[in-house]
């Protein structure tokens, strides 16, 4: 089972493309799932969302087993949730955001992309950044126009909930 890690995808964010044999009902064709390429017992497995967060899921649990590798290949790699600038404007039903906006992506249980535009509240004393929980809808050729960008995280406390799978 050692070299079945380097043959199967890297771990992160998927979409299906196939139904998860044997757990068709959990893991039908077009859901976002987190794939890791190893666990535990030396299987691949893939987590469901759980809850959303801040615009982020989060996934719980020892994940979904399987050892049809070939499925692995029939998953579609989504960029990472996060922050975001776009490369060019967007225009979209209702507006537009100019080039160079700062936008946080997210997912809907899909894998449809979502982003969310950054707001600076004039009205708060806090030199905050304002993210909606209410995003635009963009189809997965417009994720080309995204540019990942490094935001510093403070630590997480003790007991906190951070981003990511647990």
């Amino acid at each position: 089972m050692a070299g079945m890690k380097s043959i199967l995808p890297s771990c992160g964010l998927y979409r299906t493309t196939k139904a998860l044999p044997e757990h068709e009902a959990a893991i039908p064709a077009g859901s976002m799932v987190y794939f890791h390429n190893h666990s535990d017992s030396g299987l691949p497995v893939v987590i469901v969302p759980d809850h959303n967060i801040l615009n982020r899921w989060h996934f719980h649990g020892a994940g979904i087993p399987f050892r049809g590798l070939s499925w692995a290949d029939t998953l579609v790699k989504l960029p990472p949730e996060g922050f975001y600038m776009l490369r060019k404007g967007l225009d979209f039903d209702g507006g537009s955001w100019p080039k160079n906006t700062l936008a946080q992506l997210g997912y809907t249980k899909t894998g449809d992309p979502i982003l969310f535009i950054a707001q600076q509240r004039s009205a708060l004393a806090e030199n905050d950044l304002f993210f909606s929980d209410r995003g635009v809808g963009i189809s997965r050729d417009q994720l080309a126009i995204l540019e990942q960008l490094s935001v510093y995280a403070e630590p997480v406390a003790e007991g906190g909930h951070s981003a990511g799978t647990h």
